[in-house]
This record gives structure tokens, C-alpha cells and sequence, in this order.
């Protein structure tokens, strides 16, 4: 009985597979998108060179500015002026 059932559906007009009685439904072509969810940071500052450009960027740093050059040594904000 299952097997006669099943032999029907097979040869049922029009039955084909799943697969082939679908609408593939494509997404539209678009331009470029603009990027807004990433954040620029700017590039690093060379490292200071000379104990005077270690001066000055630590000083800078104390008012507030950003340094004109990267200090290596943290002790240097600790020294005396």
C-alpha cells in the first residue's frame, strides 16, 4: 500500500523536485557604500630622539597638547624640571 502511494507521487504531472519549482529572487546591484561605523586613528608619533625632544614633549604632555614626539621611558615624566 505505501509503495503504490509512493510510486504516485513520483509520477504525478508537474511534480519535479523542490529545487526546480523555486524563484531565486537576486539582491539588487548597488553603488558604492559609504563606511560609517569605523574610526580613524591617527598615525603615532616618531620617537623623540634627543634628551631635549624628550624635554619638550614632556612638557607638552603637562599642558595638556599632545607630544610632538613618542617618549620611550616613562620615568621621564617623573624627573624634576
Amino acid at each position: 500500500m505505501v509503495v503504490h502511494l509512493l510510486m504516485a507521487l513520483m509520477l504525478a504531472p508537474g511534480g519535479g523536485s523542490i529545487g526546480d519549482n523555486r524563484v531565486i529572487l537576486r539582491d539588487p546591484l548597488r553603488g558604492p557604500t559609504p563606511v560609517t561605523d569605523k574610526d580613524l586613528r591617527p598615525s603615532r608619533a616618531p620617537y623623540c630622539r634627543t634628551e631635549v625632544d624628550v624635554q619638550r614633549a614632556v612638557e607638552q604632555v603637562r599642558n595638556g597638547e599632545p607630544g610632538d614626539c613618542f617618549v620611550k621611558d616613562a620615568a621621564a615624566f617623573n624627573r624634576r624640571r
